[in-house]
């Protein structure tokens, strides 16, 4: 009995590891079949999931600098918004009419928005759809599972504060183009970034940029973001622009820009002594606000379709005769050449006759010296001061206001050039020399083509700007200023200011008595003068 019991405990055994040893190799083939499959046949799957898994690196921007008046008042910050972005090796086209409906947006504008982002590049993302409304966002987040490559991203637009627009001053940022894109690649620009294109949003775009951080994240095959790699330990913070502060006084220059309301034209006040820019205005303008959720058909036309062209900087890019602004000019030069002194008195019979007679607006004012001469702006006596010879003690051969004489007297008031001005887009003017008029009248030219520059009148051209800072040296005495719209950088990390570097202001070559004497004539001019209804009561500070 116990050899049978023994025998069927050994046969028990033997069927149980016949069993196991199937299992075993049942289980092996298994795995080894689906190894083949996933490693061979399927091989070209698997391997775009695993590519799809992956780390990538996640630009991110930093804080656009904020800009501030000369008193602290805030007038551009930032806002964040959100932005759809898509990465086209992920995303099959065939989904865009779903994310135009989800959007709200016309098909035509998605798609020719995708057609701009591929045709700059196939792998990386872009975005797609700028500035969207929270209910664009959750739509569309409901159903990224059904859109592969659609992802989000937080972005900062400008926002404009306060009553004073500075359109021009500030200028506006939008997003970089594919020509900046290639000059700028190398200072870590990324398709999709927004740079300051005019105005000292241009000027100061590497002081309000910043530095730009980078977040390494897992995105899963669909192209989403799945999660932080390594919590974000290996992730870099961005670092926030500086902050500007402008010599602008916001109040002023709200002031300043309701008084060109449906006018065309332009003005600049700056600080005589300094040269500190407190107000810059050019109308027609508009709101920078457009360039932050896209422009509709009227805006771009109101842009870019109209004769007043309100893009156009008309503090700085206008090219004008000054007219009677410029005789304060011509006093100074002839006192300070010894043409005349102060109380020289030139004869004004009513005009003023070469070949023609050209006439002086107010009558005859007689016997008139250079006081009087800018207080009523008679013209005969400027129209003089430009063509006669005047025979004295100091020039008893004779002296005369030739062009050359004319001319470098204009440059070393900073007419007929460029101001070293923290703002792009000026335009030098026109200070004429023989050459010009050689070239401009090829059949002869004579002093009846130019003694109107003696009133500021025919052929030439200043701006605004050009303007007010002449004028400034007059008032300061010789000190040719250089003019600024930025007095401080601040970094808001550190809370440390400094000064923007600019040129240094020139002197003038001009004695102070002869200054002195034109600041009484213009003085004249609104106490007593032709000017007297522009009279400007003191306002605040100035």
């Amino acid at each position: 009995m116990a050899t049978v019991l023994a025998q069927t405990a050994r046969d028990d055994a033997r069927l149980r590891f016949r069993v196991f040893t199937g299992l075993v190799i049942g289980l092996v083939a298994f795995l080894g079949a689906r190894l083949v499959q996933m490693q061979i046949v399927d091989r070209e799957q698997y391997t775009t999931e695993a590519e799809g898994n992956a780390i990538e690196t996640k630009i991110v921007r930093p804080a656009r600098g904020y800009i501030f008046d000369r008193h602290g008042t805030l007038l551009v910050d930032n806002e964040t918004t959100v932005s759809v972005t898509v990465a086209p090796r992920y995303f099959d086209e065939a989904d865009l009419p779903l994310v135009a409906e989800l959007a709200g947006r016309p098909l035509d504008e998605v798609a020719a928005r995708y057609a701009q982002i591929t045709e700059r590049s196939a792998y990386q993302e872009d975005v797609l759809l700028e500035n969207v409304p929270f209910w664009t966002y959750a739509r569309l987040q409901e159903n990224q599972y059904r859109l592969r490559g659609i992802n989000f991203r937080e972005d900062q637009q400008r926002r404009y504060r306060g009553g004073a627009r500075l359109t021009h001053a500030l200028g506006f940022v939008n997003e970089i183009n594919g020509d900046e894109l290639d000059r700028m690649r190398e200072q870590g620009y990324r398709l999709g970034d927004r740079i300051g294109k005019s105005g000292l949003e241009a000027e100061y775009e590497p002081v309000l940029r910043g530095r730009v951080g980078r977040a390494f994240v897992l995105k899963n095959v669909h192209g989403m973001e799945v999660e932080a790699y390594e919590g974000g330990e290996q992730d870099v913070a961005p670092q926030s622009g500086a902050a500007l502060t402008l010599a602008v006084d916001a109040t002023v220059q709200a002031l300043a820009e309701s008084l060109f309301v449906n006018k065309r034209g332009g003005a600049v006040m700056l600080d005589a002594k300094t040269g500190g820019i407190i107000s810059m205005v050019s109308a027609p303008d508009f709101d920078l606000s457009i360039y932050r959720d896209g422009f509709t058909q009227a805006e771009v036309d109101f842009l870019y379709r109209n004769p007043e062209q309100p893009d156009f900087n008309r503090a700085t890019q206008t090219s004008l005769p000054p007219g009677s602004t410029w005789k304060p000019f011509m006093a100074a030069v002839a006192l300070e050449e010894g043409m005349i002194d102060e109380d020289t008195e030139l004869y004004c019979g009513g005009g003023y006759r070469l070949g023609r007679l050209y006439r002086c607006h107010g009558g005859s004012h007689g016997n008139i010296s250079v006081r009087r001469a800018i207080q009523v702006s008679c013209n005969t006596f400027f129209f003089r001061l430009m063509n006669d010879t005047f025979v004295n003690d100091r020039h008893p051969e004779g002296i005369r206001m030739d062009l050359d004489r004319w001319g470098m007297w204009a440059n070393r008031f900073g007419f007929g050039q460029l101001a070293p001005l923290d703002l792009p887009n000026q335009k030098p003017g026109l200070i004429p020399d023989s050459a010009y008029y050689d070239r401009v009248f090829p059949a002869g030219w004579g002093p009846g083509y130019t003694v109107n520059l003696g009133i500021g009148q025919g052929n030439m051209g200043v701006s605004p700007l050009q303007l007010a800072r002449y004028t400034a040296a007059i008032g300061n005495g010789g000190t040719l200023v250089t003019p600024h719209l930025v007095m401080a950088q601040t970094d808001p990390a550190t809370g440390e200011t400094r000064m923007p570097s600019r040129r240094r202001p020139q002197q003038i070559p001009i004695e102070p008595r002869n200054l002195q004497v034109v600041r009484e004539g213009m003085e004249l001019v609104v106490t007593a003068g032709t000017a007297r209804v522009a009279q400007i009561p003191a306002f605040g500070d100035y």
